[in-house]
């Protein structure tokens, strides 16, 4: 699969499992029927939040290779970031920002906040990462090992998105064993495991990135929008 494929598929399962979450929290809800879609909602902070992670985490298995989708994006995301720090900077600087909106207030303010467990998680992911990348693409990173690790760092470092970054690294792997080239699911191990369904980049990956979208579209339609879509005869209901 392509990395934008990895990347919609991971935001739709993280905010699949948002909407769920949101469900499950509400007792009344849980007992009714999937068909009337209950009091699913998520505000747009959280749609949002939540398919960033699981996008995220849907690329994190591919930075293992330099030249991969998944590393030019993660570039262009750091450049981006950098970018709106300096020009956020340079307006401050020019006395063009309302009084009290210094940039780095926030950064000011929460790196006191800073204590080992989120310094251990940092430090963990970052290990993470370069072990993935020494040890080749679909090695240590498309491994279940290094998604109980990631999700542990992230647990220590970020623990609000720990959930949605984790399943979207799941997704990546859940999808790459569907392609041709094997890969270390199980490292140590070196046999490889894929089910060779699919081609990268072939019209199975054009369908699921479409799909994807689409349940992103309807997860946002109805999760944030709160508009009633029509549940299919025949289909499973939750109760």
């Amino acid at each position: 699969m392509t990395g934008r494929t990895h990347m919609a598929v991971g935001a739709a399962v993280a905010v699949a499992a948002g909407l769920v979450a949101a469900r499950l929290a509400d007792p009344a809800a849980a007992s009714a029927s999937l068909a009337s879609m209950g009091d699913m909602s998520l505000s747009p902070a959280a749609f949002l939040s939540l398919a960033a992670a699981g996008a995220a985490g849907g690329m994190l298995p591919d930075t293992d290779v330099a030249t991969s989708e998944a590393s030019r994006e993660l570039r262009r995301a750091w450049a981006a970031l950098v970018a709106l720090l300096a020009l956020a900077l340079a307006l401050a600087a020019a006395g063009a920002l309302p009084a009290g909106q210094d940039p780095l207030a926030w950064l000011r303010e929460h790196a006191g906040r800073l204590g080992p467990d989120q310094l251990a998680g940092c430090m963990t992911l970052v290990a993470v990462c370069a072990v993935g990348r020494a040890s080749g693409h679909r090695g240590f990173s498309h491994s279940l090992v290094a998604l109980v690790a990631t999700y542990a760092a992230l647990r220590l470092a970020l623990p609000a998105l720990a959930v949605p970054l984790a399943l979207g690294y799941a997704s990546h792997l859940a999808l790459d064993l569907l392609n041709k080239t094997p890969l270390r699911l199980l490292w140590p191990l070196r046999r490889g495991v894929c089910l060779g369904l699919l081609r990268s980049a072939g019209m199975a990956d054009g369908l699921v990135l479409g799909l994807a979208l689409l349940a992103l579209l309807c997860s946002f339609a109805r999760g944030v929008l709160g508009i009633v879509l029509p549940w299919p005869p025949g289909l499973p209901t939750w109760s």
